[in-house]
């Protein structure tokens, strides 16, 4: 189990796994470094997460064939959103990769209404017992 999970909302062009050069991402980079930094054998798990606000339309359009095809794709997406936050992780203070895993949840875990706050990378935080 992970000590301390945290939902931390990375800005990504929309429908795609580029990250966005903002002070908000700068601020989330920094703070997952500093959990590395605190337990030198830790790991981080990034759950990639999308937002469900087009699940309706996706069944309207094609029915439920059609949403489980979105579906996969969404589950692509959001572990192609947590990928990129490990690369630039990586890149930007020269972490060991495999101290960072990731995974994509897709919409499959939403946690408000809105989709602003389902757009998001969870943070999960394991230290060596």
């Amino acid at each position: 189990n992970p000590l301390l999970t945290r939902n931390i909302r990375f800005l990504f062009a929309p429908n795609s796994s580029n990250l966005e050069s903002n002070p908000d991402n700068d601020k989330n980079y920094g703070s997952i470094k500093q959990l590395l930094q605190v337990s030198p054998g830790s790991t981080i798990l990034l759950r990639g997460h999308v937002d469900n606000g087009m699940v309706e339309d996706f069944r309207r359009q094609g029915g439920e064939t059609f949403v489980r095809q979105m579906a996969l794709k969404a589950m692509q997406l959001s572990k192609d959103r947590a990928e990129s936050v490990r690369t630039e992780m990586v890149k930007r203070y020269q972490l060991d990769p495999k101290r960072i895993e990731v995974i994509g949840r897709g919409w499959e875990e939403p946690v408000g209404g809105s989709g602003d706050e389902n757009r998001r990378v969870e943070v999960q935080w394991f230290t060596v017992e």
